[in-house]
């Protein structure tokens, strides 16, 4: 399967509304790490309020966008997700250990890559990376997610 195609196909089993999905694209997969990125709207209305003067992406945001890619995502990949229908994916984050090393602001098009550390028992955790267009690291975490299953 073309990476386009495949990048379409796990974006539409995301389990959330065009308003709150922070994932453009998927550019690279498989059973061990994924590679994708989201481009934060300047025109998006929490800039106007998060630091008035000096508008960035709320952290919560970042880890929204890093848990979008990094981990459900990667969920619809490595259970196939994408293949079958009638089948919704529920995410549970249980636990997240994240470091702030830069700001994103507004318009800023920012990279997730994560690596699995390990999937058992329905637990995925992964090394998650959110790197600026510059290539430089945002926000380095370490997250689990609990993969729970539901037919539509």
């Amino acid at each position: 399967m073309v990476m386009n195609e495949l990048s379409r196909k796990i974006i539409l089993k995301l389990p959330y509304g065009d308003d709150f999905r922070f994932v453009d694209e998927i550019s690279f997969v498989d059973e061990n790490r994924i590679v994708g990125n989201y481009t934060f709207r300047a025109d998006a209305p929490y800039y106007a309020s998060h630091y008035p003067h000096n508008p960035v992406t709320p952290g919560v945001l970042l880890l929204e966008c890093m848990g979008q890619i990094g981990l459900v995502a990667h969920l619809v990949y490595i259970e196939k997700i994408y293949e079958r229908e009638n089948v919704a994916l529920i995410p549970s984050l249980s636990n997240v250990q994240a470091s702030f090393l830069l700001p994103v602001g507004q318009g800023e098009k920012v990279i997730v890559e994560a690596t699995k550390i390990y999937y058992r028992a329905g637990v995925l955790k992964s090394d998650i990376l959110l790197r600026n267009s510059s290539g430089e690291e945002c926000v380095h975490a370490v997250a689990h997610l609990k993969f729970v299953e539901n037919e539509k």
